[in-house]
């Protein structure tokens, strides 16, 4: 069972995690966050379960989680950012995961644009944001789902080629706890004082940087290389020798 004593014990931050939410059992863990947002909860709230049944990824794909082995929460912000500067979040989500999953376990996972967390080339986890503008300033929702202790059998049979866990990667369990800590740490850092870090850190842990892709766009599929990101966190891909800019998009290797 998860503890949420544990994860208050680890946590070196001044407002993430300051208010734990923890359901053995939840439909969507943005779901409840969103309920929670409007009924006031500060900034920083968590919301973390043991079992998602209805997780939701992007593009309304849905997010299989499996009961106790995998790492699935929702963060709390309203950040006092530009609407226009909205895209550089799951960004700078993505650097915290990485960063938090390597000091926590020495494991060093990677990031393909604009929210996927991949290992070995297979995808480990994903990151959902969603944001409301409000009478009070913009909402934010971050929704996280990590594959942590799942074995190979844990995942439907058509996915087993395109994911992985951590556990899968190495043979070892580990702390779900001590890994959350780890990336809210990490997170908290980032967001209170180095926005400017961002963009670079995100090159570094990019697995695709300067290599062929093909990006689908709504019914649009296009091939050319990706660039990196710009400084609003667009995609930036050179197709035909000319550079395009997108703001949203899927990336396939």
């Amino acid at each position: 069972m998860f503890s949420t004593e544990l994860l208050t014990d680890l946590l070196q931050t001044d407002f993430l995690g300051s208010d734990i939410i923890f359901e053995p059992q939840i439909n969507s863990t943005n779901e409840d966050a969103w309920n929670y947002f409007h009924n006031g909860n500060p900034e920083g709230t968590l919301v973390i379960t043991n079992d998602q049944q209805h997780g939701r990824g992007r593009l309304h794909n849905k997010w299989v989680s499996t009961k106790g082995k995998s790492l699935t929460f929702s963060v709390i912000l309203r950040p006092k950012i530009p609407l226009e500067k909205l895209g550089l979040l799951p960004l700078l989500t993505g650097v915290s995961i990485i960063k938090g999953i390597a000091s926590s376990t020495s494991i060093q996972a990677g990031l393909k644009w604009s929210n996927d967390i991949m290992l070995n080339q297979k995808k480990m986890g994903g990151i959902l944001l969603e944001s409301k503008s409000t009478q009070n300033g913009l909402g934010v929702v971050i929704g996280i789902g990590l594959n942590i202790n799942e074995s190979i059998h844990d995942f439907p049979e058509t996915l087993c080629k395109q994911v992985t866990s951590l556990s899968m990667h190495t043979g070892k369990q580990y702390t779900i706890e001590r890994i959350l800590a780890s990336i809210l740490n990490e997170f908290e850092l980032l967001y209170i004082q180095q926005w400017d870090t961002i963009i670079s850190s995100w090159r570094k842990y990019c697995i695709h940087l300067n290599k062929n892709v093909t990006f689908h766009i709504e019914k649009d599929l296009h091939e050319g290389k990706f660039q990196g990101i710009s400084s609003l966190g667009h995609a930036k891909i050179q197709i035909n020798g000319e550079t395009q800019t997108f703001p949203a998009g899927v990336i396939t290797l």
